[in-house]
């Protein structure tokens, strides 16, 4: 990632009105749309991981959230895979009790650009509002994030509803997020679990029958 090292060192110091012009630079330069996600998720990673130790607080977590909205649409028109069908609906939320967001929002991207219609319920989210988001849209795949361990009940709430109004059998769960494990998955009855965005997109992309 040596031509994104401007890049990477504009997003650690917050430079939020450089950012733009750079990714401009690069994507000149032929640096691959996929290579912005990546390291983006490094940085938002040792954002977030400074934000959990105290050494950074909320203004610094929500400009690294802003630069990387900013970069995610700069490069979503480079993703897209140029069919307008879509792959498939996909209702995506962090579970209530947790707030963090960089792994649901990578994810969407990759989403989204492979033909996916995605319905981000945010964070914090409620157990109930995922099922009823489900079951307003239709959506045949629900995935949730979390990077703290205090979601893991209120994911196994959804499971318990979804299976309450007998909606489970037509959903299709994944899980992710750097505290979730395949055990835990197993525990409250999710489909899959990654710990990493382009392998959650891969998976989904089977569950639709369009992985390749």
């Amino acid at each position: 990632m040596e031509d994104l090292k401007k890049f990477r060192e504009l997003f650690l110091s917050f430079q939020i009105d450089a950012v733009g012009p750079e990714v401009k630079a690069c994507l000149d330069r032929g640096t691959a749309p996929k290579a912005f996600l990546a390291c983006c998720q490094e940085c938002m990673e040792e954002v977030g991981g400074k934000f959990d130790t105290g050494e950074y607080y909320l203004p610094e977590l929500v400009v690294a959230g802003e630069m990387f909205k900013d970069v995610s649409e700069r490069i979503k028109p480079l993703l897209k895979t140029g069919d307008s069908t879509s792959t498939g609906t996909l209702v995506l939320g962090t579970p209530q009790g947790d707030i963090h967001h960089l792994g649901k929002d990578i994810f969407k991207v990759l989403a989204e650009a492979s033909g996916f219609t995605v319905h981000d319920l945010g964070v914090d989210v409620p157990a109930a509002s995922f099922v009823d988001k489900v079951e307003a849209t239709g959506a045949t795949i629900l995935g949730m994030s979390a990077l703290i361990t205090a979601a893991f009940e209120p994911m196994g709430e959804v499971l318990r509803l979804l299976d309450e109004k007998g909606l489970r059998q037509m959903v299709r769960v994944i899980i992710g997020g750097g505290v979730t494990t395949r055990e835990m998955a197993d525990r409250i009855g999710a489909d899959a679990q990654t710990r990493d965005a382009y392998e959650g997109l891969k998976i989904v992309r089977t569950f639709t029958g369009t992985g390749e």
